[in-house]
């Protein structure tokens, strides 16, 4: 006769017995447990034996133990703070402005790390790429700056087009649009790179610190309103005319959550086909006012609180999402940031990372988001953060 007898336990052992015979067999067990931290694992393996006899016993034991600790992968540190910043597909950099510790545009290779500034006369308020990506324009208090990327050098400046820059857009056509600052009767402008003539619209007006993006394929300018007197904040549409002409205003009239005055911009998708607003909503484009602007649906997990908001959003054609940075805001409490990423334009969330549970310089300061990007195919998403005084620049 025969017999086989198997000893559970952390470690796992096993005897043959053989009648009228007294065997005696080591035998070793392994487990395995995985401790997990905010990113970083642990293993460890424990070890068991077991003892057969006539009898037909035997034992096993094992212990096995795990940690885990925070890690943020190497963010690479940026030499400059950012103050507004955009992404160039086609030369595949992000490009920055800063005022500290200087007034510059800087070029950055995200891959490498190396980062190229050109000087700024005077310190910058906005930016924004032409759609090729290949130039630049800068806003700044009663001046603008246009850049060619490429070579790193200036093509124009001016320091006397009669305002101060908010928010600009650049056009294809070599005109710059811009909305003022602290002006509340303020109007939509047209600056002509070329010449630095700058012209007032005629019926776009009341538009102080209200945000702009072009839409090429429809050569169309939208503007989120922020300059009415109300609580409320608006989508509308202009040509791209010198000067520009507003030609109508969004049907939903405050219907839908664009960010109120909190918002800080938003974005249109590669294909000028869909508008994400700071509110997380999402809005269809068109070239004809009945089908222009009408609303599609919020983000999946919109908690309907008018205190959550988008800080950035970016968006890749190739992959067909959105990355987004979402201020999780609660009254009287701090800002719970997260990078998120959804599928476009069906807003369904696909991967979310808290920024609480990052460390960047390894001090108690909390990890603040500030803008976030697709490379030109997809692949890879950077955003830009700072933690204390440090500003930099993390692939996730």
């Amino acid at each position: 006769m025969s017999s086989v007898l198997v000893a559970c336990g952390g470690g796992t052992g096993a005897t043959l017995t053989l009648p009228s015979t007294t065997t005696t067999t080591p035998g070793t067990g392994t487990g395995t447990s995985t401790g997990t931290g905010t990113s970083g694992t642990g293993t460890s393996t424990g070890t068991g034996t077991s003892t057969g006899t006539d009898t037909g016993t035997s034992t096993g034991t094992g212990t096995s133990t795990g940690t885990g600790t925070t890690t943020t992968p190497n963010p690479r540190t940026l030499t400059r703070s950012v103050l507004d910043a955009d992404y160039s597909d086609a030369l595949e950099r992000l490009i920055t402005v800063s005022t500290s510790p200087d007034n510059a545009l800087t070029i950055i290779n995200p891959t490498t790390g190396e980062q190229q500034a050109v000087p700024l006369s005077l310190a910058p308020t906005s930016l924004a790429l032409s759609p090729d990506g290949k130039t630049a324009v800068v806003g700044h208090k009663h001046g603008v700056t246009h850049i060619n990327l490429q070579t790193a050098s200036v093509l124009d400046f001016y320091d006397n087009i009669g305002f101060d820059v908010f928010d600009i857009a650049l056009g294809s056509n070599g005109i710059a649009y811009a909305t003022p600052a602290n002006n509340l009767w303020g109007v939509l402008q047209s600056i002509n790179l070329g010449t630095g003539q700058a012209q007032g619209s005629i019926n776009v007006r009341q538009i102080s610190g209200s945000y702009v993006q072009i839409v090429p394929s429809l050569n169309a300018l939208y503007v989120l309103d922020m300059g009415l007197p109300s609580t409320l904040t608006d989508l509308f549409k202009t040509n791209l005319a010198t000067p520009p002409t507003g030609l109508y205003d969004s049907p939903f009239n405050g219907d839908y959550d664009l960010g109120g005055k909190n918002a800080k911009g938003f974005w249109v998708t590669e294909d000028d086909a869909y508008i994400l607003t700071a509110g997380e909503t999402l809005f269809r484009t068109a070239a004809t006012q009945d089908q222009d602007m009408l609303y599609q649906r919020s983000l999946s997990d919109n908690d309907n609180d008018s205190t959550t908001t988008l800080l950035h959003a970016d968006h890749s054609q190739e992959t067909g999402k959105f990355v987004v940075i979402l201020d999780k805001g609660i009254t009287g409490m701090n800002s719970d940031y997260r990078l998120k990423t959804y599928t476009a334009p069906q807003l369904a969330l696909s991967e979310e990372k808290k920024l609480s549970e990052m460390d960047l310089d390894k001090s108690a300061d909390p990890v603040i988001p500030q803008f976030a990007f697709f490379n030109s195919d997809g692949t890879k998403r950077y955003a830009v953060l700072k933690q204390g005084t440090g500003t930099y620049l993390l692939a996730f």
